[in-house]
């Protein structure tokens, strides 16, 4: 019976392995060029302390979370209740919203498209 245990636990282990490489490989190949274009230069850009303790230079800085309390910014499953989309999408839908990112046409820095925004989206929503 403990055998089939730890095999269990090993075989869901794997999985999750699995899993998170290919989350790694997906936000490398579509989400990354995304943040690249309109997050980075205020969040975490050259070695400079990260806006809103917001480090988006990889998938594992911003899953520490955001804020002196580090508040989760990504909710996997549920792209709604995560702040990292709401504030995404507040830039397309109410740009002069104090929570929308990136804020306004400050440094060049465009809002996201609908086709980013929807790629977004789905990549947490398929990240569990």
């Amino acid at each position: 019976m403990r055998t089939l245990a730890i095999l269990t636990l090993s075989a869901a282990a794997s999985s999750a392995f699995a899993a998170s490489e290919a989350a790694e490989k997906a936000y490398k190949a579509d989400i990354a060029p995304i943040f690249e274009a309109s997050c980075i230069g205020c969040h975490g850009k050259d070695g400079k302390k990260p806006k809103g303790g917001f480090n988006m230079t990889s998938l594992a800085k911003m899953e520490e979370g955001f804020g002196k309390e580090k508040k989760p910014a990504i909710v996997w499953g549920n792209a709604a209740k995560s702040p990292l989309y709401t504030s995404a999408e507040l830039g397309i839908s109410k740009p002069d919203d104090d929570h929308a990112m990136p804020p306004g046409d400050k440094e060049g820095r465009k809002p996201l498209t609908k086709e980013q925004l929807e790629k977004l989206k789905k990549f947490i929503d398929s990240n569990k």
